[in-house]
């Protein structure tokens, strides 16, 4: 078992390389016996410490939803991390490259809560009817391991490699909804970079949130009121360099974009 002092050391290792843009080791090599649970450990710890410092939390991203990435990481379940007030930024917002190391983009489909949600036992009914409104989102990624060197545990202990999150101007009710069928095109300077529809996120995004309740209560814990929690990504991870321009355009969700410098 990894020790606490360990788990702390890695925390605060993350928050460093967030902080100052640089890229640690992956850990297999500073830190090869660390479990997945342990992982959550010292996401949590990194929580603990931004929230310690003023942060607040927004709500929660859930990761690895589609087949091909859990095969990639070897794993047979989604993972989560925490999104942050300072984390969110206005849809047409541009982004500099000296805030971030190496960021990708990703489609996603957001839920704002207007009810608490707690497992276990959430079903996808259960879970839409704790759901205020649906929007279109873009995430930001920005792994802190180099060259994105990452497995489940890098992921899990680098808070879901969450780094900024925009959600679209229109909000929609869930009701008469077919979030399966929500599609989306994903355009860089543009030219289209991916399209795919909402059943990519684990068959349908409302099974996403309700994995999230389900998990998060394996430790106590559960959703409020008022948190975004994003589903997971429609579309693979695209890179971005300065000057580009990504928009995304959703179905009955409208569009939004980010710009990088």
């Amino acid at each position: 078992m990894t020790s606490e002092e360990a788990i702390d050391d890695l925390a605060e290792r993350y928050l460093a390389a967030e902080a100052d843009r640089f890229a640690l080791e992956p850990l297999s090599v500073i830190c090869p016996h660390l479990t997945v649970e342990e992982a959550y450990r010292v996401q949590m710890a990194i929580v603990a410490r931004k929230v310690g410092t003023g942060e607040r939390i927004a709500g929660k991203k859930v990761g690895a939803t589609n087949e091909a990435i859990q095969r990639a990481m070897k794993i047979d379940e989604p993972i989560y991390g925490h999104l942050f007030v300072g984390q969110r930024i206005s849809d047409g917002a541009e982004v500099s490259l000296t805030e971030l190391i190496h960021p990708r983009v990703e489609c996603e489909i957001a839920f704002t809560l207007d009810k608490d949600l707690c497992g276990p036992g959430v079903t996808a009914s259960d879970a839409l009817d704790a759901v205020g409104t649906v929007a279109a989102a873009i995430e930001i990624n920005d792994s802190r391991t180099r060259g994105w060197d990452i497995g489940i545990r890098e992921v899990v202990a680098d808070n879901g490699v969450a780094a900024r999150f925009l959600l679209g101007r229109k909000e929609v009710s869930p009701n008469g909804l077919d979030l399966r069928e929500v599609r989306v095109v994903m355009e860089k300077n543009g030219v289209e970079t991916a399209r795919s529809r909402g059943a990519a996120i684990l068959g349908d995004p409302a099974l996403s949130l309700a994995w999230l309740a389900n998990k998060i209560a394996e430790g106590n814990g559960g959703l409020a009121a008022g948190e975004v929690v994003l589903a997971g990504s429609m579309t693979p991870m695209t890179p971005a360099a300065a000057g580009d321009l990504v928009e995304a355009s959703f179905d009955g969700l409208g569009s939004l974009s980010v710009r990088f410098r």
